[in-house]
């Protein structure tokens, strides 16, 4: 974002510009399904703090999203149908958790070994 920010302040210009490339950023983010309040965002210069804090938790939040679609991948793969308890497990856990059932699940014999009930 700062790179962006300081070529667009470095543009003769920059106003238009800034809205040029916030239209575009808030088409693209919008195609991509982003979670941020996108109706607030009109300048890149004015709110990059903003945008820069919202596109590092929206870029975790999905990075987590992915782990856990690989996860319950795997867990269907090995043990057949999901129980609902699993899917619950899957939809309110933790990054630790992920990374535990990840770790045990080519050695855990059922699926409550696994989710150690």
């Amino acid at each position: 974002m700062d790179r962006v920010v300081a070529t667009i302040r470095a543009d003769p210009n920059k106003e238009r510009t800034d809205a040029v490339v916030t239209r575009w950023l808030k088409r693209h983010l919008q195609r991509l399904g982003a979670r941020i309040d996108l109706e607030k965002l009109n300048s890149l210069v004015e709110e990059r703090d903003m945008l820069a804090e919202n596109l590092d938790n929206w870029a975790e939040i999905e990075r987590r999203q992915g782990e856990r679609h690989v996860i319950q991948r795997m867990i269907i793969r090995r043990f057949g149908e999901l129980p609902a308890w699993v899917t619950e497990k899957l939809d309110t856990c933790s990054t630790e958790e992920l990374d535990a059932w990840a770790d045990q699940i080519l050695v855990a014999e059922t699926l409550d070994e696994l989710f150690g009930r």
